[in-house]
């Protein structure tokens, strides 16, 4: 690889948090913890629910990481695997130069509705799907959304968040924003609870705003079928709108 090529925003680093993608297309979630000069990769073995991502010394993948700029995915090799105490790693040589993903990944619906910030709690958001009454009061920012999609949503934010922080969001799909008046029947509808990463923080428009994108993880099978149903309902809502003015 010609490294002479690289910009600094296609260049992986000691501390990104990045996906890694199988032969199979299942992805799992890691960081990078060390590296050998400008050689191989250290990385920590994955798990999900307890079990440890299932890697072998010679395996592919791709690795995919985030900037501002966008995201990027490079080609990497497992070249040895590593266990320190309980704590298991791999190290991962990068075969090819990281190239930007253009393509998005789903259709996304311009759309505003009410969404709550909270502090992501693995252990609470792993197997359910609603959190407590109480659970949902401990808002970092109460935010509206600008567009969602079936793997992650736009927000305005009133704080710049950093790349790769994990949050629990309180999206209240059949909620516009309130601004003051009285709920309906259907602004009562119990919010989706899910869990998203960080993967953009600009500023947006003044200044005083951001423009924070979110891509979702850990979903349930329920939770994309109810973000799919809401974005084709309010797809058709939308349309159905156009046409009659």
């Amino acid at each position: 690889m010609d490294m002479n090529m690289v910009t600094d925003d296609e260049v992986i680093i000691i501390g990104d948090k990045v996906d890694l993608v199988t032969q199979m297309g299942t992805v799992y979630r890691t960081m990078i913890e060390d590296r050998l000069d400008d050689g191989p990769f250290l990385a920590g073995i994955p798990s999900r629910k307890g079990a440890y991502m299932h890697v072998e010394q010679g395996d592919d993948l791709y690795l995919v990481f985030y900037r501002e700029t966008g995201r990027y995915i490079t080609q990497m090799k497992v070249i040895a695997l590593e266990k320190r105490g309980e704590i298991r790693y791999m190290w991962l040589l990068q075969k090819t130069l990281a190239q930007k993903n253009q393509r998005r990944e789903a259709f996304r619906l311009p759309v505003s509705f009410d969404v709550q910030i909270l502090e992501y709690m693995e252990d609470v958001n792993d197997d359910i799907e609603y959190l407590a009454d109480e659970v949902r009061a401990i808002a970092l920012e109460v935010v509206s959304s600008r567009d969602v999609s079936v793997t992650g949503i736009a927000l305005i934010t009133k704080k710049k968040y950093e790349l790769g922080e994990d949050f629990l969001l309180c999206m209240h799909l059949y909620r516009t924003p309130t601004s003051g008046r009285s709920l309906t029947a259907v602004d009562k509808t119990p919010p989706l609870h899910i869990a998203a990463t960080v993967r953009r923080s600009i500023p947006w428009r003044t200044g005083n705003t951001f423009n924070t994108g979110m891509q979702f993880f850990g979903m349930t099978k329920t939770m994309s079928e109810d973000i799919a149903r809401y974005v084709l309902t309010e797809q058709q809502r939308q349309i159905k709108r156009r046409r009659l003015i």
